[in-house]
């Protein structure tokens, strides 16, 4: 209280000192690729009772520290057998910590390939769902397969695990993942630009907070600490509800229009992740992708963040020129108590909707059926419904319906069966150029595929060569799908595209290594390899790249070097722990060999190259027992 009023004593007061307000108040101004922020506490000084409202909202709660969290979860029922790949998972609490353990049971019945770790955050408010993460020395995050869904009270796997071949505990957590799930870090400027590695700093903010819908807050806070006037105070913060429609709900489709889960939006020439800001136009940013799902019709695919590209397929909407939006319903600083959420939705839909004299709303043929006057209007329009991606959670189908049909069968389980992607198509293909048009959908194709639609990465090579297209991050994919498609010589003729746009890019340089050792040029590999390690110094996959070729050339010493600190930096990355494997194997330590072998396939149990050669070697020194416990049925 007494920090609140002595920053009102301030608005009223001229600045008395020259020097910076945050610093005197022990605020911090984030500088680099997400310049201009503060702590979110600073927000709470003036608006104490939208941040306490707030604060209950899932967006509040979207990304926490995993240590000492609030307990939502029970552990019954544990542990838990993933029948398709046919492992074990355990979680427990132990000193704050959540702990997880996953194991494979060989024949005899003892466990083998057992790896265990804490969780070091948790993404998700637990309102659905939680999944927990764990970072590694280097930065990077790593999804664990194991999560707590909310609404069910049970574990169950985290969507894209659900069957036998999934990434295990090596998904790595991207920036666009954390872009919409987290407030935005202190990270360098130019880290979220095409090909930098995907790490983030070990500390990070906690939930979605004030400045992700208001801008950054830093030059609002000093300008109130510097008893500037009100008008320039507000002048210094996005207001959303006073935007024009469409910049105002573009702070919303950022994050929650997605048109498909299968297919990533590209970004617009140039944008790094972290540079949208409130008050732009989102399509200046990214280019949203719809699909055509071979097994689905349109209006049947359903996913979990669905909610604007649904409500746009509604005759409410569509018939509302552009009225009807997010804030309709919503305020985002406000959690509607369960007793209120009927009126409150009711009265949303009669802002539009007229009710006659039995106070039932008025059809224009046909009498509603009866229902109670405070009734919730959403239970039948948009009723709840059982998600695609995310089958073990409900969510509300936000395209509202005259008749929903069977209300428990919308909600009733159902199988996971992934998009079957036919075609990929710009969303709103109007607001591009017809260049720039083919050079996004394109790039989405490639997303989707890998890089390996040959189609595509001619189509992309014909566009950006056509108009000498100015920005990195396009040629750069580009390069990738002609590695992919082992067109080595057009690949390293690109990388000279991207470089002469982005002097020093990590993966071009990579690439260029890449490229020189597939072609059987190992001295300029090396070079281009020690080249992006000098832009990028602890890329660890720069320095498997490395390592690999100097394995391959016989130079184990360095290679052994460089792969023991890729796993100190990252201890579950598998290849180099194999690597390192082989290379204990090649030098005759058959004991070495087989300790790292064990450990590459506790990380990654379906590891190649790996469980053969480790049980060959465990019979050749005497250890058949433990080859056969370690043998696949």
């Amino acid at each position: 209280m007494l920090r609140l009023l002595a920053v009102l004593t301030l608005l009223a007061t001229p600045a008395l000192s020259q020097d910076d307000p945050l610093i005197e108040w022990g605020w911090t101004e984030s500088t680099g690729a997400a310049a201009g922020y503060i702590e979110d506490a600073a927000c709470a000084e003036c608006h104490a009772d939208k941040a306490e409202s707030y604060a209950e909202m899932g967006m509040a709660k979207s990304f926490r520290a995993a240590h000492d969290a609030p307990q939502i979860e029970t552990f019954d029922g544990l542990p838990f057998h993933h029948e398709p790949s046919d492992r074990w998972y355990d979680v427990r609490r132990e000193d704050g910590d959540y702990i997880f353990r996953r194991w494979r049971v060989a024949p005899d019945g003892s466990e083998v390939d057992v790896w265990e770790r804490k969780a070091d955050w948790i993404v998700g408010s637990g309102h659905h769902v939680r999944t927990f993460l764990y970072q590694t020395d280097d930065g990077a995050l790593f999804e664990i397969p194991l999560a707590w869904y909310t609404q069910g009270a049970y574990w169950q796997m985290n969507p894209g695990f659900e069957f036998a071949d999934h990434q295990g505990i090596n998904r790595e957590i991207t920036r666009r993942c954390m872009a919409c799930h987290n407030a935005l870090p202190q990270v360098p400027e130019d880290s979220d630009a095409a090909g930098r590695p995907e790490v983030f700093p070990h500390e990070l903010p906690e939930g979605l907070g004030c400045q992700r819908c208001h801008g950054p807050g830093a030059a609002h806070v000093r300008a109130a600490l510097s008893g500037a006037e009100v008008e320039t105070v507000r002048s210094e913060i996005v207001e959303p509800g006073k935007l024009p429609k469409e910049r105002l709900y573009s702070i919303c489709y950022g994050c929650h229009m997605q048109p498909t889960v299968a297919v990533n939006p590209p970004l617009r020439g140039g944008r790094g992740i972290y540079s949208f800001r409130p008050g732009q136009d989102i399509n200046d940013y990214l280019t949203h992708i719809d699909i055509t799902d071979a097994g689905r019709d349109r209006g049947d695919r359903f996913e979990i963040n669905f909610h604007p590209y649904r409500l746009e397929q509604s005759a409410c909407f569509q018939q509302s020129q552009g009225e009807l939006g997010c804030l309709t319903c919503h305020d985002p600083h406000v959690k509607i108590k369960p007793a209120e959420r009927a009126a409150h939705y009711r009265a949303a839909c009669l802002t539009c909707h007229e009710t006659g004299e039995n106070a039932l709303p008025v059809m224009a043929s046909g009498v509603h059926p009866q229902i109670d006057a405070d009734a919730d209007c959403t239970t039948c329009h948009m009723p709840e419904r059982r998600t695609q991606d995310v089958i073990h959670v409900t969510m509300t189908d936000h395209r509202i319906t005259r008749d929903p049909g069977d209300l428990s069968a919308l909600t009733a389980m159902i199988p996971k069966v992934p998009a079957e992607v036919s075609a990929v198509r710009l969303l709103r293909p109007g607001t591009l150029s017809e260049t720039e048009t083919v050079i996004q959908n394109r790039l989405a194709i490639l997303s989707t595929t890998g890089g390996t639609a040959d189609y595509a990465v001619d189509d992309l090579e014909k566009a950006l060569k056509d108009t000498d297209w100015p920005h990195a991050d396009a040629w750069l994919e580009l390069a990738s799908g002609q590695l992919a498609l082992e067109r080595f010589p057009d690949a390293l003729a690109t990388v000279k595209r991207v470089l002469a746009r982005d002097p020093g890019n990590p993966e071009a340089l990579n690439m260029r290594g890449v490229a020189y050792q597939r072609l059987g040029l190992l001295e300029p590999a090396l070079t281009a390899m020690d080249a992006a390690l000098a832009a990028s110094p602890g890329n660890v996959k720069l320095m498997y790249n490395k390592a690999v070729m100097l394995a391959r050339d016989g130079q184990y010493a360095d290679a052994r070097a460089l792969a023991r600190e890729i796993t100190r930096l990252r201890e579950n990355h598998w290849p180099a722990w194999r690597l390192l494997a082989q290379i204990e194997s090649a030098e005759g330590a058959s004991a070495e060999a087989i300790e790292v072998y064990l450990e590459t396939l506790a990380i990654n149990p379906t590891a190649p190259d790996t469980r053969e050669p480790m049980i060959r070697l465990m019979n050749e020194n005497g250890r058949a027992g433990e080859a056969a416990r370690h043998a696949l049925p």
